[in-house]
Parts: C-alpha cells; sequence; structure tokens
C-alpha cells in the first residue's frame, strides 16, 4: 500500500470582491473615528467588532442557521422517542 502523507498546509479561501471592499471601507471608518477620537484603542475596536459579530451583524442572525439544526436535532430526537414508544406499546 502507498502511503500518502496528509496536507500540511492549506491555504485559506479567498474573499469576495465585495467582502474585500467592505474591508476596506471598515478600515477607513475605524481610521477616521480613531483621528476624531485618539484615545481608542485597537482593544476598543476589536471590542466593537465583537458587540457587532454578536449582535449578528447588520442583516440578519448569524445565529439562526445553529438554532435551526438544534431544533432539527430535537425534533428528531422527539421522533425517535415517539416511534420507540409506539413500536413498545404494540407489543
Amino acid at each position: 500500500m502507498a502511503f500518502v502523507p496528509p496536507a500540511t498546509y492549506v491555504p485559506p479561501p479567498r474573499a469576495s470582491l465585495e467582502a474585500q471592499d467592505l474591508a476596506r471601507e471598515l478600515e477607513e471608518v475605524v481610521v477616521e473615528f480613531q483621528k476624531r477620537r485618539p484615545q481608542t484603542s485597537n482593544k476598543d475596536v476589536r471590542q466593537a467588532l465583537d458587540i457587532v459579530h454578536s449582535r449578528g451583524g447588520l442583516g440578519g442572525s448569524l445565529r439562526r442557521p445553529q438554532t435551526t439544526a438544534i431544533m432539527a436535532v430535537l425534533g428528531g430526537l422527539l421522533a425517535a422517542f415517539a416511534l420507540s414508544l409506539l413500536f413498545f406499546l404494540a407489543r
């Protein structure tokens, strides 16, 4: 059997042009904000971005797919329990 070495480096996916443009604009906004308020640290900027991220960004919630997945798993477990109970009582 031939030995196939594992991949050691996987380049990150390239961001879309829209994402790159948005990143440039966000950077410009942060630089302008720091010019107006020089006491703003990089830690403040990171915390602000974390706040935006935790709120789900400017659009819909980022947590919606996770909630949907959890609900699907719970629904599947409930269905499995109901079927097993049905088979147990049918004996």
